[in-house]
């Protein structure tokens, strides 16, 4: 028979580990993470079938990265990819790249012509076509679409705003403009001859330093000359796709309303300098405001059985305005990509963002002492895991130390300020980066 002592000697130490943890919500949180987490251990089907249940019947999965340029977000995006689309009906994949400029790669995944690596290397923006794993995730998606016994095929996009560039010149932007006065011209020259002339004086001028240059007379005459463009587009569509296929009208409508959206970016913010500025936020704020645009074009473009992986920096796809660390400059946190689609969606949006612990071969050494959720996860002890913190967010010991500002790694160098509770629906940890792989030129 137990004695009476012992039962209340542990019944004691239960409560002291349970009064602990409501001291100390940060040990509570590892508490309940411990026993929470999902390894993934390989690229199979068994590691990412855990983040499909997960997502559930969710229609956009929102995967985000840390910081560009680094192999194993990347290469975990390529896995959970082929398992959605493969296990799980997912019809697309959407990436932060020029929604514009991915055409051709949407084109090529179709079956369409050119190479591979230079498509890629061309297509992508911010330097993204350098990576190896991106000219792996477009030859897969070709293959798969090439094989009769797959009905449905799969598409490739960009969701980024278009003709952006290392320097902030915003440099490539008139593409857009360029390719909707294209299709007009080819497939309504006469009748559309006034709308493409108001806009063809503006062309050599579609950049922000060039429009920053510009009267305000001639911002207006630009601004109604876009809106023009859009408009005539809108208001002619059912003729205008009659002679084109819907396909072909569709890309020059979303062209016109990229050449808006930048337009407006233009408008309402200075050109970039070479350090962050207090109004800087208002370039922000209108570039993630046009790609939860872009993204929303997409998935009504897959249809209603349409559901799309889509893949950008953790600070574009969580649930959260952007502040903290090098953005602490800003005078307002502007609003993120995932705010905009989180309220459009609900629970038909299912955020995942990347946390990692070290850096590793190739990459720059974190900031010490940066990034409290991911030092926190980094003490769960898998090498790579999944947590979905949902069950966590409002009851529990470990509610209270999500709900409070923590800070997330972001760019290898600084961090961001969020909430854990809201910003994200689950997080994927993986302990250590190394630089994304570049092949060397053929």
């Amino acid at each position: 028979m137990i004695r009476f002592g012992a039962v209340m000697a542990t019944l004691g130490l239960l409560l002291s580990a349970s009064a602990a943890a409501e001291a100390d919500p940060a040990a509570a949180f590892l508490a309940w993470a411990r026993d929470h987490a999902v390894p993934l251990p390989a690229c199979d089907d068994p590691s990412m079938a855990a983040v499909g249940r997960a997502a559930g019947t969710a229609r956009m999965i929102a995967l985000g990265e840390p910081a560009h340029g680094a192999h194993e977000p990347l290469a975990f995006r390529n896995c959970l990819f082929r398992h959605l689309v493969e296990q799980q009906g997912f019809t697309a994949i959407a990436i932060e790249s020029g929604t514009s400029e991915a055409r051709r790669l949407h084109d090529y995944v179709a079956g369409g012509p050119g190479d591979v690596r230079q498509l890629v290397r061309e297509s992508l923006s911010w330097g993204f076509g350098r990576f190896a794993e991106n000219v792996a995730l477009v030859e897969w998606m070709r293959a798969y679409n090439a094989d009769p016994a797959h009905a449905r095929k799969i598409a490739f996009y960009g969701i980024d705003m278009s003709g952006g560039d290392s320097s902030g010149a915003w440099a490539n932007a008139r593409i857009t403009l360029d390719a909707a006065l294209a299709y007009l011209a080819r497939f309504d020259a006469t009748d559309s001859r006034a709308v493409r002339g108001a806009v063809e004086p503006f062309l050599g001028r579609f950049t922000h330093p060039a429009h920053a240059a510009l009267s305000r007379a001639e911002r207006r005459r630009l601004r109604a000359a876009v809106d023009g463009l859009a408009r005539y587009l809108d208001r002619h569509g059912d003729r205008l796709a009659a002679r084109s296929g819907r396909d072909e009208f569709d890309w020059a409508r979303r062209n016109a309303a990229l050449a808006r959206q930048l337009d407006h970016m233009f408008r309402t913010s200075a050109p970039s300098g070479e350090e962050l500025s207090p109004e800087d936020y208002r370039a922000d704020a209108a570039r993630d405001a046009a790609m939860a645009d872009n993204a929303h074009w997409v998935l009504d473009r897959e249809g209603p059985d349409g559901r799309v992986l889509l893949f950008a920096h953790d600070g574009h796809v969580m649930n959260a305005a952007t502040r903290g660390g090098i953005w602490s400059v800003y005078r307002r946190a502007p609003k993120a990509m995932g705010q905009h689609l989180r309220a459009a969606l609900g629970d038909q949006l299912f955020i995942v963002p990347i946390a990692s612990g070290l850096n590793g071969a190739g990459l720059p050494p974190v900031a010490p002492g940066s990034g409290s959720l991911d030092v926190a996860l980094a003490r769960v002890g898998y090498e790579r895991f999944l947590l979905d913190l949902r069950p966590a967010r409002t009851a529990g010991p470990a509610a209270g130390w999500l709900r409070r500002t923590q800070s997330i790694r972001a760019n290898h160098v600084t961090q961001a300020e969020i909430s854990p509770a809201t910003a994200m629906d689950a997080v994927v940890f993986i302990a250590t980066l190394t630089a994304a792989h570049v092949p060397e030129a053929r």
